[in-house]
């Protein structure tokens, strides 16, 4: 049974054509040896080893210099013991050897030496040869079907080619599929950052300038300003958005948001109504852009969570820079756990955010109450 599963194991199979075409071979040839006429030699010698080298035509893919040392080692054999074979058979397996050897075999030059010497060897010892016309006909036969054999290993080799190509394609293409998916999901979570933070930050100021329009004008007008700058500001990363999407180089070099920004969306969110502390732990150094830029979303969606689902609250902002790491926190202290309702989109965006740094984000009610979320990110340097 364990024999049995061995030689089915992929990559041991041998193929059908080439087991079927050995088994003819050896079919024939013992048949040759049996029923022919002209033989030298013992039958049950022949008998034995010609159907032999035809049983290893099997393996002519896998193993062709083999194949063809068989072959032609017993065709000079009894050519050496008995003057030589004198079936047919022996002549095709000769040419299926040497065409499998020219075609498949690693080094053309064994494969050429070994049928040299095959030939060389039969034709010294075999008496039928006496001629000069007799030792080039061999001579021919043998070198046309290496030239044969050379021609299928060129379009062997070329097929290959074709093949190892259209799968480096393939394997591009899916690598393309995967970083194009990659870039919608960046994409899609900028968007999310931008309309969800502006937008939702202008409706809120717009509904506190209209409830004091009446009895404070002048806190109104500065809430309206407040409003065309998050305006301008979000068409500004829209723009520079789009322009990347494009392919726009000036848009391109236009810096995205960043931790420098902080202090403008901590002014903006007090702006709002929101009581924003902001405490920075640690020895502050120099971030990766991509992780510059992330940090600071989520920043923004913590504080713009707050802002719309925390009610009136103080929010905590701490920025910790460790050895290893940064640990973002963003806590409020506002009523209940309304924080974690709404569509949690933006959740959804910040755990991607932390997944490509390999961070680590926890995001739920605090046990003394309110929201809090939490991100640890590796840093590397």
């Amino acid at each position: 049974m364990l024999a049995r599963l061995e030689w089915r194991r992929p990559g041991l199979e041998l193929p059908r054509g080439d087991t079927a075409l050995a088994l003819a071979c050896a079919l024939l040839a013992l048949g040759d040896v049996t029923l022919g006429p002209d033989w030298r030699g013992p039958v049950w010698v022949n008998a034995i080893v010609v159907p032999a080298a035809a049983l290893s035509l099997a393996w002519r893919r896998r193993a062709p210099l083999i194949v063809l040392a068989l072959v032609m080692g017993s065709i000079a054999g009894l050519a050496v013991a008995f003057g030589g074979s004198q079936t047919w058979s022996s002549l095709f397996l000769s040419v299926v050897a040497v065409y499998s050897a020219a075609t498949y075999a690693s080094s053309l030059t064994t494969t050429m030496a070994l049928t040299a010497s095959g030939i060389a060897v039969h034709d010294l010892n075999d008496p039928a040869i006496s001629t000069f016309g007799d030792w080039v006909w061999s001579s021919t036969l043998a070198a046309l079907t290496v030239m044969v054999g050379f021609t299928g290993r060129k379009l062997r080799l070329r097929e290959e080619l074709v093949r190892a190509r259209a799968e480096a394609l393939s394997q591009e293409e899916e690598r393309t599929a995967e970083r194009a998916a990659e870039e919608r999901r960046r994409i899609a979570r900028e968007l999310h950052d931008i309309v969800a933070h502006n937008l939702g930050l202008m409706v809120l100021q717009a509904g506190a300038a209209e409830q004091i329009l009446d009895r404070d004008p002048a806190r109104a007008r500065a809430t309206l300003e407040s409003i065309r700058y998050t305006g301008q500001r979000a068409i500004g990363e829209m723009g520079t958005l789009l322009g990347l999407l494009r392919g726009d180089p000036i848009s391109a070099t236009e810096p995205q948001p960043s931790l420098a920004d902080l202090d403008d969306l901590v002014a903006s969110m007090r702006k709002a109504g929101l009581d924003v502390e902001t405490v920075i732990e640690g020895r502050v150094r120099q971030l990766p852009s991509a992780l510059d830029v992330s940090t600071f979303r989520i920043v923004q969606e913590g504080l713009t969570n707050a802002l719309k689902h925390a009610g009136p609250a103080h929010v905590r902002v701490v920025l910790c820079y460790r050895e290893q790491e940064l640990e973002v926190a963003v806590e409020d202290d506002g009523s209940g756990v309304r924080n974690g309702c709404g569509s949690r989109h933006g959740l959804a965006g910040i755990g991607e955010r932390v997944s490509v740094f390999g961070g680590r984000l926890d995001a739920g009610p605090r046990p003394e109450g309110g929201w809090g979320l939490r991100a640890v990110l590796p840093l590397t340097s």
